[in-house]
């Protein structure tokens, strides 16, 4: 391993978040590290892009499913609405990655509609920070998919908020671990989608029947390591001498299912862009 003096920051903080946490997926707050920016003339250009990490701590206080990884930076990822009888998926990235209050639709009062995200490189969390609850006279139910072959296959998750219930205010997850046959769309997936990214559908597969979950914004991860505890615990990993490296992302983060004050983080890290 580099020597300590060669990371950027070494971690020991508290994590009451889930991922983000409520009103956070735009914006710089309450992220482990950051990486510093590239910057011209009065002004920051980009972020640097990739991350190493030698060593990594995760305490959970309860039997969660935690990891640690990356946020994908907004260029690499798009986002809009999927009306299922007619397959078209309408772009409204701009509304997914803004800090407008309830204007990214996840879903409407038909089954089936849904929301799409589609990335450049691989992912497996997305936050949504929902501002609008769903409402409906019993439970709703949702699923996930994946492209495969210009067609979609079933996603298997591991937290999918709002999957048999309402969709609350505040963050509310999807996890999974990439499936090994996750590939990128061709277009024949339907009418408005791209070719060439990996995408993501969830669908309302029974629909609210007052209100359909309207979120105010989102924000995509890849997140290494997922495990899911049975019971109060540490996932550790002590790398050196080599370090594991998270492409793509701009800043460190991690996951734990339940927020919890006592969840705790402890880390090296420094950028590294390949």
């Amino acid at each position: 391993m580099r020597p300590i003096t060669c990371y950027s920051s070494l971690i020991d903080v508290g994590y009451p978040n889930r991922l983000r946490g409520a009103n956070n997926q735009q914006n710089d707050t309450a992220l482990l590290y950051l990486n510093p920016g590239v910057t011209g003339p009065g002004q920051l250009i980009q972020r640097a892009r990739g991350l190493a990490v030698p060593y990594f701590r995760l305490y959970a206080a309860g039997a969660y499913t935690v990891g640690i990884g990356v946020r994908l930076p907004n260029d690499l990822w798009q986002a809009g609405a999927w009306v299922d009888v007619t397959t078209t998926y309408t772009d409204d990235t701009e509304d997914a990655q803004d800090a407008g209050a309830n204007d990214f639709p996840l879903e409407t009062l038909t089954n089936n509609d849904g929301y799409i995200v589609l990335s450049k490189v691989k992912f497996s969390a997305v936050s949504l920070d929902v501002g609008t609850a769903s409402v409906d006279a019993t439970d709703p139910a949702r699923a996930a998919r994946y492209s495969s072959g210009g067609t979609w296959a079933a996603l298997t998750t591991l937290v999918l908020d709002g999957e048999a219930t309402e969709y609350s205010t505040g963050e509310q997850l999807l996890v999974f671990a990439p499936p090994a046959d996750w590939e990128v769309t061709t277009g024949a997936e339907g009418t408005g989608i791209p070719a060439g990214y990996y995408a993501l559908n969830v669908r309302a597969t029974t629909a609210p029947d007052g209100t359909a979950g309207v979120a105010d914004s989102l924000s995509v991860y890849m997140v290494y390591f997922l495990q899911t505890l049975t019971a109060a615990g540490s996932v550790e990993y002590n790398l050196a001498p080599v370090e594991m490296w998270l492409p793509h992302g701009d800043a460190l983060v991690a996951l734990f299912s339940t927020a919890n004050a006592a969840n705790r983080v402890t880390a090296l890290v420094r950028p590294r862009s390949a």
